[in-house]
């Protein structure tokens, strides 16, 4: 059953157990990247930790709820609980309503969540009463009056009855008695309320009308959550009328000042800018608030580094030289050493002891262990000497690999590359070339061959001749006749064509 549910439930259900989902043989296919991304999610959520529940984690997932909402009644007080427990049984105001809805009276501009509430708390208090149904303390209800009262309002008698039972589990859960009436979300319990979802905020959240990997979302139609601005509560997802998947969102709009608040500073990070045409340090700070950058600024670093910031700076420093990117004296020259290290690494798949990157990063900043500023670092010697990182024979062994190949007359380039831990090479061929070579033309290497055609800038690749000549005509052959192989019969002032007599530009010879 949780298979095939909410992988959240399922993450918490395995670290309950201290098992990884991702290591059994299951009767159900598991969605692996839903999985890693709902523990990474819970992880950073304080839910758990190394594959197990912290103590919080434990106290939300005891509860008999939706994860969101276990965590704000982990953290709602005596005046707050009624609010989120029941809320917590309601799927969503707009399947709890119908078309035709009336919510004059407990409507509350901004929040779904509470506007649902306050029609659970009316039909609490107008026609229920704590009774117990197989061993559960709930409030039961008049069907005639709950029914007559249902039609009116446009809501659904089975939301009602999903919201009290819901209700009634989060308090016994909890250990809590429920209440024979329950309060309505007036104007100061929304307040409240709005404050614990925006110091918690356990909830799918839309800042100005996107998600924070830059996903478009909507508010909801039906929502009373407001136009924009920021908005906690649950995505849906559904098709428009040309079958494009769109997303919306109801929920309970936070203010801007109440994010500001609950906002924290980012640690500052050190950065590699440029001013002026000359390039320098410095220190990046944001401000976050679950995962959205509110505002960030640059400040530059001059003079001696900050003495909490020199390992930062001597790592950037050290990861611009790697990427060739820092205006350095030694720019060119190491640039060089980097890219035939990194060519004899790739040559050797792998093997070859000392030229992979993070070596080379710690030798960089072994050399950069006295720069305590921009100007010393402009003036510290920097170096990768390859004839001392690769022992000699291990280097003409790798210099003595082929750059290309000789296939029928015709010579092929040859790229060396490290795929998922496998050393492959690649071999680039012309269009006419891959239609014409077979296996049999090819040599026997020390490691598989990929074959890849350049066209139009796009690079079309495939691990077998077939296979890429089977590409080639899925997507249509080159209308570059300089592409081919062949001879290709000229187009103008061939014999009896039609510009026999005119210039290259088309004008008449005179």
């Amino acid at each position: 059953f949780q298979l095939a549910g909410d992988v959240e439930r399922l993450v918490l259900t395995c670290a309950a157990l201290a098992v990884d989902a991702t290591d059994l043989e299951l009767p159900v296919p598991l969605d692996r990247a839903a999985y890693a991304r709902a523990l990474q999610r819970l992880t950073l959520r304080g839910l758990v930790e190394d594959g197990r529940l912290t103590a919080y984690g434990r106290s939300v997932e005891a509860l008999p709820v939706e994860r969101a909402w276990a965590e704000l009644l982990v953290h709602a007080s005596a005046e707050q609980l009624a609010l989120v427990a029941g809320a917590s049984g309601i799927d969503s105001l707009h399947r709890m309503t119908k078309e035709e809805r009336d919510l004059h009276g407990v409507l509350v501009p901004g929040s779904d969540h509470l506007t649902a509430y306050n029609l659970l708390a009316e039909a609490i208090n107008s026609f229920g009463k704590v009774g117990e149904v197989h061993g559960l303390r709930r409030h039961i209800f008049d069907e005639a009056l709950l029914s007559e009262w249902a039609d009116r309002r446009g809501v659904l008698v089975k939301a009602i009855e999903d919201g009290a039972l819901g209700m009634a589990a989060a308090y016994r859960a909890l250990d809590e008695v429920l209440p024979d009436v329950v309060p309505y979300a007036n104007r100061e319990r929304r307040a409240d309320f709005v404050d614990l979802v925006a110091r918690i905020e356990p909830f799918d959240l839309v800042l100005d009308e996107r998600t924070v990997d830059g996903q478009d979302v909507r508010i909801a139609k039906t929502s009373v959550a407001g136009n924009g601005g920021s908005v906690a509560g649950t995505l849906r997802y559904f098709a428009d009328r040309t079958g494009t998947a769109r997303a919306s969102i109801e929920g309970t709009a936070l203010p801007h000042e109440l994010i500001r608040k609950y906002a924290a500073s980012g640690p500052p990070s050190v950065v590699l800018v440029r001013h002026k045409h000359r390039q320098e340090l410095a220190v990046s700070r944001t401000l976050r608030y679950f995962g959205f950058t509110l505002e960030s600024g640059i400040e530059r670093l001059r003079g001696e580094f900050p003495p909490a910031l020199v390992a930062a700076a001597r790592l950037t420093l050290a990861n611009a030289l790697l990427a060739g990117d820092v205006d350095h004296p030694a720019r060119g020259r190491l640039s060089r050493a980097i890219a035939s290290l990194d060519e004899y690494w790739r040559r050797s798949g792998g093997a070859l002891v000392g030229t992979d990157q993070e070596t080379l990063r710690s030798l960089l900043l072994a050399q950069l262990g006295d720069v305590d500023s921009w100007e010393s670092f402009q003036q510290t010697a920097v170096d990768l000497d390859a004839d001392a990182l690769i022992a000699h024979d291990a280097r003409a062994h790798l210099d003595a690999l082929p750059g290309s190949l000789h296939l029928r007359g015709d010579a092929a380039p040859l790229e060396y590359q490290i795929r998922n831990g496998q050393a492959i090479a690649r071999v680039y061929l012309r269009e006419g070339q891959a239609r014409r070579i077979r296996n049999s033309d090819l040599p026997t290497l020390d490691r598989p061959l990929t074959f890849a055609v350049r066209r139009r800038g796009e690079v079309m690749e495939a691990e077998t001749l077939e296979a890429l000549a089977l590409l080639l005509e899925q997507h249509g052959g080159s209308r570059n006749p300089r592409n081919e192989d062949s001879h290709a019969r000229p187009q103008h002032g061939g014999r009896g064509g039609r510009d026999r007599g005119r210039s290259p530009r088309g004008r008449r010879r005179r």
